[in-house]
């Protein structure tokens, strides 16, 4: 048997009239998504949307100034913008940030490396023998150095 979420809000001592069902296939965000109080009456009384876009377009809402530690441990600050509920999920954020879009870049780089250790049988082998490792190891700081050059 499904079980159903329940949101209440008290309004006075008979909360009965407060409790409203909300159904398992919505997601509920309730967070303040702008910096800026409400400034005109309509906005404090309650906007009447028709839509999620209307919302949207209505308040506007984004972040300033968001905190992201970079990889040396220093701090980077960073705005978002929501246009959609869209722009919540993980790859809009990334794209948004570009601390987290180069980190992202380097994790892509990282699986790719690890994808062909795991496909590619004697490249297993060579980091299995010590000295093969060193070898590998050698060729590659070889290549990067040359990559290094060339730019």
């Amino acid at each position: 048997m499904a079980r159903k979420t329940v949101i209440s809000k008290v309004l006075d001592v008979e909360a009965q009239d407060g409790v409203i069902e909300f159904p398992q296939n919505r997601t509920l965000y309730a967070d303040q998504f702008t910096d800026e109080a409400p400034t005109t009456d309509e906005d404090r009384e309650g906007f009447k949307a028709k839509s999620m876009k209307d919302v949207f377009e209505h308040y506007q809402p984004s972040k300033e100034g968001i905190a992201l530690e970079n990889e040396e441990g220093g701090a980077v600050y960073e705005d978002y913008e929501f246009k959609s509920i869209k722009d919540f999920d993980d790859d809009a954020l990334i794209a948004q940030s570009e601390l987290m879009s180069a980190t992202q870049g380097k994790i892509d780089a990282y699986n790719s490396v690890i994808r062909q250790l795991e496909k590619n049988k004697s490249l297993r082998n060579a980091m299995k023998d010590a000295g093969s490792k060193a070898a590998l190891k050698d060729s590659l700081k070889a290549l990067l150095a040359e990559l290094e050059e060339a730019e």
